[in-house]
């Protein structure tokens, strides 16, 4: 069952060992490999997710331009048409989650309520969205609080505009995209 050894062999020393397993090493690679393609695949998704809330954003754009541009025209004023969309927004069921564009909206009116002017509310509006549209969007109203309401409502309807015209251009591709992905199957 045992033997023993020898410890030295012609007056020389000698010493023992088991030989390696190399599928540790191979698990361990594995591993490594596998840590890594998990986190190029958690970068990929945030992407799509961003990319995806940007698509979301700009469908939603001329939408918020035309709710605006009505109810100023209806004779509110900028923070109680921001805050009648906003409710608006808060008592509808959303079926698909949230939109990102209202959500920013209501940030915005919570920094409102919560003593920030309503000028760096607006223009943090726009920052926070990120998309040169808002950003405008977000200049609008905070430029009407500097020189007045001569020539807004006209800015927004020229700015709800482009927005339909963008929301086109941008459904073409997607309902390409669409009947492509219908093909496939």
């Amino acid at each position: 069952e045992m033997i023993k050894l020898p410890e030295e062999v012609d007056g020389r020393e000698i010493s023992y060992h088991y030989q390696m397993d190399a599928r540790g090493m191979v698990v361990l690679a594995m591993g490594a490999v596998t840590v890594l393609l998990l986190f190029c695949l958690e970068r990929q998704n945030e992407k799509k997710d961003e990319e995806k809330k940007k698509q979301q954003m700009m469908m939603d754009y001329p939408q918020i331009v035309s709710q605006l541009n009505l109810l100023l025209g209806a004779g509110m004023s900028s923070k109680s048409a921001w805050k009648k969309i906003v409710d608006d927004y808060q008592r509808r069921e959303r079926p698909n989650g949230a939109r990102a564009a209202y959500e920013e909206m209501v940030s915005a009116w919570n920094e409102m309520c919560g003593g920030v002017s309503e000028k760096e509310c607006y223009e943090n509006f726009g920052s926070r969205c990120g998309l040169q549209p808002y950003m405008k969007l977000g200049a609008l109203p905070s430029q009407n609080l500097r020189k007045g309401t001569k020539g807004l409502a006209d800015a927004l309807r020229l700015a709800g505009l482009h927005a339909l015209e963008e929301r086109q251009a941008l459904s073409r591709p997607r309902g390409e995209e669409a009947g492509t992905n219908l093909l496939l199957p």
